[in-house]
């Protein structure tokens, strides 16, 4: 027997003889979808929800494989690192937390030294670097994946910080953080070097993704 309920986003197969589920799936729970990313190679797609919830999806099958239940406020942002062995998570809970893909844990959490509500999230090309934007802060916080240390706080946009992505320095040596934001700029970052920002990118309107 199967049974679907759209308001919950859940799919019951019952083998009723075994008297036992053979398959159950379960969407973001009463939430909406706020982020989605996919997988170095497009094998799974992972989605952060408002109910808390990270799961990572099969794109072959359609199915929920595996749900995270660590967050306790919405899922803002998903990146997984350039390997792929790892996707990384930002929430309003003021923690950034980062999943091991092999065994399916939750292997580091990031926090700042005040709460902060992070909405945007973004892992420099060697994996090692994890940058996240805050919405109440105003500030860009800087870690070092395998240690958890924080290694900077990046200051200077006026208005919630909104996306994040690295890019590749001139002929592809060393690599520069972009940020964007609600006080309609784009702030460029070489922040091995310098915590300031290297240019200022005016817009006309709020910056919403890079």
């Amino acid at each position: 027997l199967a049974f679907g309920c759209a308001q919950l986003g859940q799919l019951l197969v019952w083998e009723w003889q075994a008297e036992s589920y053979v398959l159950k799936q379960q969407g973001h729970f009463f939430a909406e979808v706020n982020c989605l990313a996919y997988s170095p190679g497009g094998a799974v797609i992972a989605t952060g929800g408002g109910d808390g919830k990270l799961k990572l999806w099969s794109p072959a099958s359609g199915f929920c494989f595996v749900t995270f239940g660590e967050h306790t406020a919405p899922v803002s942002s998903v990146v997984f690192v350039p390997h792929g062995r790892a996707v990384i998570s930002a929430s309003l809970d003021g923690t950034v937390r980062a999943f091991d893909l092999v065994r399916y844990r939750n292997f580091q959490t990031l926090v700042s030294p005040t709460p902060a509500q992070f909405v945007c999230v973004a892992v420099d090309p060697s994996g090692e670097i994890v940058c996240a934007g805050s919405h109440d802060t105003l500030l860009i916080y800087v870690w070092n994946l395998q240690t958890a240390q924080l290694l900077d706080a990046l200051s200077g946009h006026e208005a919630p910080i909104s996306c994040l992505a690295f890019g590749a320095g001139a002929g592809g040596v060393g690599c520069f953080l972009a940020s964007g934001s609600w006080d309609k700029t784009v702030r460029v970052w070489d922040f091995v070097s310098s915590s300031a920002a290297i240019d200022v990118l005016q817009h006309g309107a709020d910056v919403l993704d890079i």
